[in-house]
């Protein structure tokens, strides 16, 4: 997987992430959404980082929009 590949899939799982979080049905708080959707970021994750707090930094770039 190239490094564009790799934050193309990071940016959709912050995508999920965020939906799921703006849901009016949604009751989970967003560390608990965090810490759902980290398995799924994991293996795109730097090895010297957890994954739930890097997924954190990708979810609110994309927030931004940036």
């Amino acid at each position: 997987m190239t490094r564009e590949e790799a934050e193309n899939s990071a940016r959709a799982i912050a995508r999920n992430l965020l939906n799921e979080f703006r849901s009016k049905e949604n009751t989970s708080t967003f560390r608990q959404l965090l810490d759902k959707y980290a398995n799924q970021a994991k293996p795109l994750c730097p090895p010297r980082h957890e994954a739930w707090l890097w997924l954190c930094v990708i979810v609110h770039r994309v927030a931004e929009g940036k």
